[in-house]
């Protein structure tokens, strides 16, 4: 029976990608096909896609065609000397509100194809930009492919602890159901982790037995906790994976023991898809050089040595609806220093992404949620009309939400925000907002979005 379903789940998805014309199969085979290439001729392989996102920008971008201009440089110097590229200026958040339009492309069939997305503003700092279907499809076939690491195949059942909206249309709803039915998935909210909502997640685990689990690293840690105080000891996974915040070395503990098996931290963001994984060596975080160019920066500049935290950069190399050429994203990191990843795979590895720390909040009724509900993509935070945001729980009954205007903020977006929070954590408890002109980052440097001031 089980062959005849992944079969049936695979004709549906053959069926979708030919009716709508994307090609998430295809891209999958082709990473899978990659990632075995000698270092060489994977670093031949990204150049070539790095000329062809550079040149197609000077063509059809015109926020690139001046830069370029501006700064002397022609997409032909990239082939005669490619240390031109690192000349070129930063791309940041900032400036991509400040000249979205001119981030587009001008290419007609290209640009009727785009569709918006909103980052979860894991810093603070939201963000809206185009995507097209070559991204899309290479962003799906990348975790695909990272799943595959952990010993997955496709048709085989997973789960995840991941954000969801509190409200969706039926079309949605009815999408929604049919994709996780064809890649044979299930999800708890984020959201919203109450023990009620934990104990039928643990139902469905047992009913369903998924391969494997995917989620915030501060998600699953509650979900461990959840099982291990109940004294449950059939919840068993193949493997974990950690997306979306650090994973200190205690969380990856306490996960892998309470599941009996590896965690698998990755590296990603929504407006530059997959970036790093660890592989089954658990050796450091392997890029994904065929769709992502990375340096690793100093603050003037110029690139670090091997091992040295920098800041983070990157060029993607399929979004051409809106190209990120030297993107600073605000996260840190560093080049992997150590021997040859004994799984095989010759891409380069980072060590793991410092930065992205998120505490997870508490209810007056025992309930615990995640606070990236806060930046979520559909979150009135992702309003332009917002530059920062900073949401602190200073007690039980009492959420402050700090706001840095980019213009005037509509009642309704703090209406709606209001209502989020009490869908979230109970009608009772008091919203208060803040509008300072600046939220100053942490020693660490970071900027903190979700701040939980309770005793632990």
């Amino acid at each position: 029976m089980s062959i005849i379903s992944n079969l049936a789940r695979l004709g549906v998805l053959q069926a979708h990608e030919l009716f709508t014309g994307r090609h998430v199969l295809d891209r999958l085979q082709e990473l899978n096909r990659t990632q075995w290439l000698p270092y060489d001729e994977l670093m031949a392989l990204q150049r070539r896609k790095l000329q062809r996102v550079i040149s197609y920008a000077y063509q059809y971008v015109p926020y690139y065609r001046r830069l370029f201009d501006e700064a002397g440089f022609h997409p032909d110097d990239l082939s005669r000397d490619p240390n031109r590229f690192v000349q070129l200026p930063l791309l940041t958040k900032d400036l991509i509100r400040e000249h979205f339009d001119e981030l587009l492309t001008t290419e007609p069939a290209r640009r009727k194809r785009l569709s918006t997305v909103t980052t979860s503003g894991s810093t603070g700092h939201p963000l809206t930009f185009m995507q097209d279907n070559d991204f899309r499809d290479s962003v799906t076939a990348d975790i695909q492919r990272h799943l595959g690491w952990a010993g997955w195949q496709m048709g085989e059942c997973h789960a995840y602890i991941w954000g969801a909206n509190f409200e969706v249309s039926t079309q949605q709803a009815l999408r929604t159901r049919l994709l996780d039915w064809t890649w044979n998935r299930f999800l708890t909210n984020a959201f919203l982790l109450t023990d009620a909502s934990l104990a039928d997640f643990v139902a469905q685990v047992r009913r369903r037995r998924p391969k494997l689990l995917f989620g915030y690293a501060s998600s699953l840690h509650r979900f461990a906790r959840f099982v291990r105080e109940k004294g449950y000891t059939d919840i068993r996974f193949e493997g974990v994976f950690s997306s979306a915040e650090v994973l200190l070395p205690a969380v990856r503990q306490a996960i892998e023991e309470t599941f009996g098996c590896r965690v698998f931290d990755r590296y990603g963001s929504k407006e530059l898809g997959g970036m790093a994984c660890e592989c089954e060596a658990h050796t450091g975080l392997h890029i994904s050089a065929e769709n992502n160019y990375i340096e690793i920066l100093r603050d003037d500049g110029r690139p670090t040595a091997p091992g040295e935290q920098g800041n983070i950069v990157v060029t993607n190399l399929n979004n051409l609806g809106m190209p990120f050429i030297r993107y600073q994203n605000g996260d840190l990191g560093a080049w992997y220093v150590g021997p040859a990843c004994l799984c095989g795979r010759a891409a380069p590895m980072l060590t793991p992404v410092q930065g992205r720390l998120v505490d997870t909040f508490k209810t007056r009724d025992g309930r615990m949620a995640w606070a990236g509900f806060a930046g979520a993509g559909y979150s009135p935070l992702a309003h332009p009309s917002i530059k920062q945001f900073q949401v602190i729980q200073k007690s039980l009954d009492l959420i402050l939400v700090r706001l840095v205007r980019a213009g005037e903020i509509p009642q309704t977006v703090l209406d709606t925000l209001t209502q989020t929070i009490h869908t979230a954590f109970g009608e009772d408890i008091e919203v208060r907002f803040e509008f300072p002109d600046e939220i100053p980052v942490q020693p660490s440097g970071k900027h903190r979005y979700a701040i939980s001031e309770l005793p632990d």
